[in-house]
C-alpha cells in the first residue's frame, strides 16, 4: 500500500525555541480548501517539554502558533492582570512566544521599530508593553522606537501574508510579529543570541518575580562591556575580532565572550553609540 503523501514544515516551540522539522499528511490540507490547519504537536516530537498549537495555511505556510493551556494568551483577555507590569516573564512569552520576546529585547536594546501585526481585538496595552521592556534597559539607552499595534481587516485580506508582504515592503528596517506568536520579519542580519541566552538564564530563576530582574542585570553588564569596548578602541586605529576577543577575555572576567558576542557589541556601537568607532572592528 502506497503511504501517504507528507507536507514538511520547519516548526519552532513559541515557549522555549526549540526548533525540529515536522511531518503532516497533506491530505489535511486538501480536505480543507480555505482557512487554517490547526497542528497540535505533542510534547517531544519538537522539544521535550512542550506541546503547541501551529496554524498553517491552506497554501501551506506557518501563520502562527498558540501554546497549550497557556496561562496568558492574546486571545484570552480575561486571564491576562490588568496591568502588564504585573506579569511575570513566564507570562510574556505565553503571550507572545520565546522568539519574538526575544526579537522585542533586540529591538529595543539597538533601537529598531516593531509592530505586533494582528486581525482582532487586541488583549494586552500596547503602553504598558513597551515600559515593561523599557524598565528592563538603563535610563540613558532608552529610546523612541516604541512598539506598535497594527490592526488589519481578515475580510479584506482573508489570508493574512498578502497584509504581511505589505507591511514588510512598508516597514523593511521594522522587527515584525504577528499576534499568534509568529516573527515575520527581522531587520538585523547577527544572531540574537546574547536575547536567547538571558532569557533561558531568567526563565530558570525559580523566583519568578526576580526574573525581570535578572534580565535587567545581563542588559546592564551587556552595556557595561559595549562601553569598556568603546573606551578600548578609542585608543586604536583598528582591531580585528579576533584581537578584541582576546583582549576582552582578558578583563571581562565576569562575561561570555566570542564571536557573536563580539558582533552584537559592534552592532550597538554602530547604532547606539558612534559608527565610526564601531567600523575599528575589523571581521
Amino acid at each position: 500500500m502506497e503511504s501517504a503523501r507528507l507536507k514538511q514544515f520547519d516548526v519552532t516551540c513559541p515557549k522555549c525555541g526549540s526548533g525540529k522539522i515536522i511531518s503532516v499528511p497533506d491530505s489535511l490540507f486538501v480536505q480543507k480548501k480555505f482557512g487554517t490547519v490547526k497542528i497540535k504537536v505533542p510534547q517531544g516530537a519538537v522539544c521535550k517539554d512542550h506541546n503547541f498549537i501551529v496554524f498553517i495555511s491552506t497554501k501551506g505556510q506557518i501563520i502562527g502558533y498558540d501554546i497549550i493551556d497557556a496561562s496568558a494568551s492574546l486571545d484570552q483577555k480575561e486571564k491576562l492582570p490588568e496591568n502588564l507590569s504585573d506579569l511575570t516573564l513566564d507570562e510574556v512569552i505565553d503571550a507572545f512566544g520565546f522568539n519574538c520576546v526575544a526579537g522585542f529585547l533586540h529591538a529595543k536594546l539597538f533601537d529598531y521599530p516593531s509592530f505586533v501585526v494582528r486581525n482582532e481585538e487586541f488583549a494586552l496595552d500596547i503602553g504598558e508593553l513597551n515600559d515593561l521592556f523599557d524598565r528592563l534597559i538603563p535610563p540613558n539607552y532608552r529610546n523612541f522606537n516604541a512598539i506598535k499595534d497594527e490592526e488589519f481587516d481578515s475580510y479584506v485580506f482573508p489570508n493574512p501574508n498578502y497584509y504581511y508582504t505589505a507591511i514588510k515592503r512598508e516597514h523593511s528596517d521594522a522587527f515584525l510579529i504577528s499576534n499568534r506568536k509568529l516573527v515575520i520579519q527581522v531587520p538585523w542580519s547577527i544572531q540574537i543570541d546574547f536575547e536567547k541566552s538571558i532569557l533561558n538564564n531568567a526563565l530558570g530563576k525559580k523566583d519568578k518575580n526576580e526574573q525581570l530582574q535578572y534580565l535587567a542585570q545581563y542588559i546592564k553588564q551587556f552595556i557595561s562591556d559595549v562601553e569598556f569596548t568603546q573606551n578600548l578602541l578609542e585608543n586604536v586605529r583598528n582591531i580585528s575580532e579576533k584581537d578584541l576577543i582576546k583582549k576582552l577575555k582578558e578583563k571581562l572576567i565576569v562575561s561570555t565572550i566570542n564571536k557573536n558576542r563580539i558582533r552584537s557589541i559592534k552592532e550597538f556601537l554602530n547604532r547606539r553609540i558612534s559608527k565610526e568607532v564601531g567600523s575599528k572592528i575589523k571581521s
